[in-house]
């Protein structure tokens, strides 16, 4: 075994990789060990009764191919041919390097699928391949099951092809499975073997995918065999350079399938944006990476695949970015055809059996200047043109709406300083609120029982701060994008006093006297008819930023004791002081928690420049 650079199994002059097929960083190993080892030729644990039509896949990569045929019951049976698998990438260096390439496996039918409990392969870029190998002996033949008769000839034929390779070649790599390898290699130690022969396959055909069957049935994703194409023509180059092989870390080669995946996530977002109209928050990555991470650990794997991608869209962001994810993520663009190869529309039930369906239920987009009934040409007869500051006003089902929203982070912030209140304490007498079985687990050790004990519930909460966007006044990049600044009283006891910062009022008119905004953040101070013009404020003016303005006339107006402010980052400690002075607590709910569909819903408000806009104003909102 090899202790530096590219691990590989040697017995004689044959140098064994063992692999996982249809892996990314399998590929990449088997990349690295022939450039280390320069062999004359390659043998593959492929079935040699296909060798003509797998020699021509390999010769066709990075497009894709398929070789299909039939078992004895007349099934079809096919073999994805793509860049990210092990033994395709070591026909595929063989042929580019002119060397001799071979498929020395037993053709058999009816071979039964297994499914191994392997380390998850992300492990390799860290732990190393030979590690990673040893991990997988101990998982796989610790346990002293043996082999099945199928699995015993294929390996047999394997060792004797591979001797009689060893007889003709000087540095031979074979590419085999991590289950047969190390047998394979032991075999070929032997003076005679069995005659072995293969199943009849009287149509062996190769083809090529249409585009949206591609989308569906590569093992590794679009997505993730472009980067790895890019990054081995990368690796070529570097090589071609004459540059010495004890270079190659100072290159990113095998690449990082948590990078590679944050990078997905990170440009989809643009696109999304532009498909729907809605900003895709920075909070997004940090919890749809968060989410990806939990998501994998529970299904004992360290990276998610593609259904656990896609899902950890849906859950963080929504279906319209899910979607959006699903076109990038597996948009292959190395699909030519140019030698005409007739293309095959399979699904991912006919190539690799039961899947499970991912479905998107997508929106409308946002259209800039709002929803609307009306048609486009009609837009530019709209006019907002209110008489006088006093007499614009809201759109009642929005004010529901929001009030809603201020009376669900209300009780939410009560249950954050509850849950933070709330402490464990032996049994003595009560039960209190229930035994605290992992408490009492921890200290099973004492022979004591723990019970939990409820916080004191706080006096109530007197204000919600909810910022979607600091913008910052010093931004001299992007400039002011919230200039309307304003102070709404509550109509009657059930509205709250508004305070907030929005888009310019008249920008986008969506219908006669009905122009459409969005906040940048906004303040809620119960009970309302109470709220100065915290704007024109003097006491406010020494705060740094309109997000702080509105924290700090949050804590002045609160009449209970407890003030929730909810945005991408915490507040300064000097707020938090300055609550504190007032008698006040700032409970902070990081806005990643909350959901994005209910987060783009507030946001967006309506004005209209009288009351009297509001019996109509419903024929042109949405």
């Amino acid at each position: 075994m090899s202790d530096d650079g590219p691990f590989y199994l040697e017995q004689d002059n044959i140098f064994a990789v063992p692999i996982i097929h249809y892996n990314m960083e399998m590929a990449a190993q088997v990349k690295l060990a022939f450039e280390a080892l320069q062999p004359d030729c390659v043998a593959v644990e492929m079935a040699e009764t296909m060798q003509l039509q797998l020699l021509h896949a390999a010769s066709r990569l990075p497009d894709i191919s398929v070789v299909s045929s039939y078992d004895q019951n007349q099934e079809p049976v096919f073999y994805m041919c793509e860049p990210c698998d092990g033994a395709l990438e070591g026909l595929r260096s063989a042929l580019e390097n002119g060397r001799g390439a071979y498929c020395i496996d037993l053709d058999v039918d009816g071979y039964p699928e297994m499914h191994e409990h392997v380390p998850d392969p992300y492990a390799i870029g860290r732990i190393g391949l030979k590690n990673y190998y040893e991990a997988y002996r101990h998982a796989t033949f610790s346990r002293g099951t043996s082999k099945s008769e199928v699995d015993q000839k294929r390996e047999l034929y394997m060792a004797k092809r591979l001797k009689e390779l060893s007889l003709r070649y000087d540095r031979i790599l074979f590419i085999g499975g991590m289950y047969h390898v190390e047998d394979v290699l032991k075999l070929t130690q032997r003076s005679s073997f069995p005659q072995l022969t293969h199943v009849t396959r009287n149509v062996v055909e190769i083809s090529t995918l249409t585009e949206d069957s591609c989308r569906d049935v590569l093992a590794e994703y679009g997505w993730i065999s472009t980067a790895y194409e890019h990054a081995r023509q990368d690796l070529i180059d570097y090589l071609a350079e004459g540059r010495h092989s004890t270079d190659w870390l100072s290159i990113e080669f095998p690449l990082d399938r948590q990078k590679l995946l944050y990078r997905l996530y990170k440009q989809v977002g643009p696109r999304y944006t532009e498909a729907t109209g809605c900003e895709f928050a920075g909070y997004n990555m940090r919890n749809l990476m968060k989410f990806a991470r939990n998501y994998s650990l529970v299904h004992e794997k360290l990276m998610p695949d593609l259904f656990q991608t896609l899902t950890t869209a849906k859950g963080c962001v929504d279906h319209n970015y899910a979607y959006e994810t699903w076109l990038l993520a597996t948009e292959y663009p190395h699909l030519k055809n140019v030698d005409a190869l007739p293309a095959k529309d399979l699904s991912i039930e006919d190539v690799w059996g039961h899947s499970i369906v991912i479905r998107f239920h997508r929106q409308e987009p946002r259209r800039k200047g709002g929803m609307f009934r009306r048609r486009k040409k009609d837009r530019g007869k709209f006019r907002f043109e209110p008489p006088g500051p006093f007499t614009i006003c809201s759109f009642p089902p929005e004010d529901v709406v929001v009030e809603r929203f201020g009376d669900f982070l209300q009780k939410k912030g009560t249950q954050i300083l509850t849950e933070d209140s709330a402490r464990t304490m032996p049994f003595t007498t009560s039960l209190e609120d229930g035994v605290d079985t992992k408490e009492t687990i921890r200290h099973w050790y004492e022979k004591k029982l723990y019970v939990k004990v409820r916080g004191k519930p706080p006096g109530g909460v007197g204000s919600v701060v909810v910022i979607f966007d600091p913008d910052k006044e010093d931004d001299e990049v992007h400039g002011e994008k919230y200039p309307w600044r304003t102070t709404w009283l509550g109509e009657h006891m059930q509205e709250s006093d508004m305070a907030f910062y929005a888009t310019r009022m008249g920008d986008n008119v969506v219908g006669p006297g009905i122009s459409r905004c969005e906040y940048g953040g906004f303040l809620m101070s119960y009970p309302p008819r109470r709220m100065y013009d915290v704007w024109s404020d003097p006491d406010y003016s020494e705060c740094r930023s309109k997000a702080e303005v509105l924290l700090t006339a949050a804590v002045d107006y609160a009449v209970k004791p407890v003030v929730v402010y909810v945005a991408a980052s915490p507040p300064r400690s000097a707020l938090k002081s300055f609550a504190t002075r007032f008698g006040k607590k700032i409970v902070y709910i990081p806005i990643g928690q909350l959901s994005t569909v209910t987060l783009a819903k507030i946001r967006c408000f309506h004005v209209l420049d009288g009351h009297d806009k509001r019996d109509t104003a419903d024929e042109y909102i949405f």
